[in-house]
C-alpha cells in the first residue's frame, strides 16, 4: 500500500492535473446529471484561487518595486529591458484581440445553457476607459481589498511600494516583513495548488456530466485559438524584431527549442531560467552581464503568453454572455492585461489569479473563471513557453544594443544542439515552482 502511495507521490504535477481532468470528464459523462455532486468541491476549489487574488498583487508588485530601489544600478539597461517587456505584452495582446474577435471568434453562438451551472448570467456594467483609469484611485483601501477591486489594489501597491524606496533605510523592517510575507503566500499558494487535480476533476465532471461532451469541445476550440494566438504573436513580433537587427528569427527560435520544451512540461518560468540562460549565453551569444540581469527579470515581469490568454478568454467571455465591447474596453483590456501580468508574474497559477482583475476591469461576468480552470494547465503549457522566449528575445535586443552579443555565435547553425550547455540545467524540483 505505501509503495503505491509513493508512486502516486512522486507523479509530476502537471500529469496529476491532466489525470484529474480526463478522471473528470470520464466519471461525469458515466454519472450524467448526477455529477452535480462535485460541483460543490469545485466552487471550493475556485473560491480558494479567489480569495488568493488581491493579498498576491498586493505583495507581489511592493515587492517588485522594492527590488528595484537603486535606480543607477544598471538604469539604462533596466529602462530599456521594462520597455521592451511592455511592448511585447501590449503586442501580445492586441495580436490576441484581434484575431479572437475578427478570425476565430472563441465562444460566439454558443448558448449559456450549453456552459452548464457553472456558468449562470449576471448582469454586467461597462466602463469607459477614462472611467476605468478614475477608479484606479481608492477612496478606501480596505474596501477596494474588501470588494476585490484590484485596479484600486494595484494602485495603492504601486504608490506603497515606491514610499518604501524613498523612505530609504528607515524604512528597511518594512522591507523585510513584505519579503518574508512574500515567501508565506508562496507556500500558502502552494498548499492551494497542492489541490488543483482534485478541484480540476470535480469541474470537468459537473460540465461533462450535466452538459455532455459538447461543452468541452468548446473549451478545447478555446484552448486552440490560444495556441495559434500565441504561435502568431511569437513569430509577428518576435521575428520581426530580431529582423529589424538582421538576425535570422528561424534560427532563433531553433535555438530557443530546448528551453521551449521544459518551459511546457513544466509551466514555470522560473523553472526553466537555468536552462534559459545557458541558452541565451551559449547559443544566442548573450553576454553573462545582459543575461544575468534581464532573464531573471523576465521570469518574473515578463509574460507575453499570459497576456495574449487572456486577451482571448475576455473576448470568449464577452461572446458567451452576447456582450460588444467598445474600443475602449479593448484598449482598457490591453492595458489591464499588461499591468496584470506584470503584477503577478511568477505567482502560481498566475492567469487564474490575475483573470478576474482583467475581467471585472470592463464589466464582464466573473462565473466563466470555473470553466477556465478545468483546462487552465493546457493553456499554461503554451503561455509559458511564449513567456521564456520573450524573455530571451529581450536578453538578445538589449545585448545587441549594447554591443555585447556575440553574433558570431547567434548565427552559428551548428551550435543547435549543445548537450554540454544544458548539463546541470533541469528544472527545479521546488514544488513552489512547479506552476506559474
Amino acid at each position: 500500500m505505501s509503495s503505491i502511495i509513493d508512486s502516486i507521490l512522486k507523479i509530476p504535477a502537471w500529469l496529476k492535473i491532466i489525470i484529474g481532468m480526463l478522471t473528470g470528464i470520464s466519471v461525469g459523462f458515466f454519472m450524467g446529471e448526477g455529477a452535480i455532486v462535485f460541483k460543490p468541491l469545485g466552487n471550493v476549489f475556485i473560491n480558494s484561487i479567489m480569495m488568493m487574488v488581491a493579498p498576491v498583487v498586493f505583495v507581489s508588485l511592493v515587492c517588485g518595486i522594492v527590488a528595484m530601489k537603486d535606480p543607477s544600478k544598471m538604469g539604462r539597461i533596466a529602462f530599456k529591458t521594462f520597455v521592451i517587456y511592455f511592448t511585447t505584452m501590449s503586442l501580445s495582446t492586441s495580436i490576441a484581440l484581434v484575431l479572437s474577435t475578427c478570425v476565430f471568434k472563441p465562444g460566439q453562438g454558443v448558448a449559456l445553457s450549453t456552459l452548464g451551472p457553472l456558468v449562470e448570467r449576471h448582469s454586467s456594467k461597462s466602463f469607459s476607459f477614462i472611467e476605468t483609469l478614475a477608479g484606479m484611485v481608492p477612496s478606501n483601501v480596505l474596501g477596494a481589498f474588501h470588494e476585490g477591486n484590484i485596479l484600486q489594489v494595484i494602485f495603492f501597491s504601486i504608490l506603497f511600494g515606491v514610499s518604501i524606496v524613498l523612505s530609504g533605510k528607515k524604512a528597511q523592517p518594512i522591507e523585510d516583513f513584505f519579503k518574508a510575507l512574500s515567501l508565506v503566500l508562496f507556500k500558502f499558494v502552494h498548499i492551494v495548488m497542492k489541490f488543483t487535480p482534485i478541484g480540476v476533476f470535480a469541474l470537468m465532471a459537473v460540465v461533462s456530466g450535466t452538459q455532455g461532451l459538447e461543452v468541452i469541445s468548446v473549451l478545447l476550440y478555446m484552448v486552440g485559438v490560444i495556441y495559434v494566438c500565441c504561435l502568431v504573436a511569437m513569430f509577428m513580433i518576435y521575428g520581426t524584431g530580431l529582423s529589424l537587427l538582421k538576425l535570422n528569427p528561424i534560427l532563433f527560435f531553433k535555438k530557443m527549442f530546448e528551453a521551449q520544451v521544459i518551459a511546457f512540461s513544466t509551466t514555470s518560468s522560473a523553472a526553466t531560467l537555468p536552462v534559459n540562460m545557458k541558452v541565451a549565453e551559449n547559443k544566442l551569444g548573450v553576454s553573462n552581464s545582459i543575461a544575468s540581469f534581464v532573464l531573471p527579470l523576465g521570469s518574473t515581469v515578463n509574460m507575453d503568453g499570459l497576456s495574449a490568454y487572456m486577451g482571448v478568454i475576455a473576448i470568449f467571455t464577452a461572446n458567451i454572455y452576447g456582450i460588444d465591447l467598445t474600443m475602449h474596453e479593448m484598449l482598457t483590456i490591453v492595458f489591464t492585461c499588461t499591468i496584470a501580468a506584470i503584477g503577478c508574474a511568477g505567482v502560481p497559477a498566475a492567469g487564474l489569479i490575475v483573470l478576474p482583475m482583467v475581467l471585472s476591469s470592463v464589466g464582464l461576468p466573473l462565473e466563466v473563471i470555473g470553466l477556465i480552470a478545468s483546462v487552465h494547465r493546457l493553456i499554461d503549457m503554451m503561455s509559458t513557453s511564449m513567456n521564456i522566449t520573450g524573455d530571451a528575445l529581450a536578453a538578445v535586443v538589449v545585448a545587441h544594443s549594447e554591443g555585447e552579443l556575440d553574433t558570431s555565435v547567434f548565427r552559428d547553425s551548428e551550435a543547435l544542439s549543445d548537450p554540454e550547455a544544458m548539463a546541470g540545467s533541469l528544472p527545479s524540483k521546488n514544488p513552489i515552482v512547479q506552476y506559474g
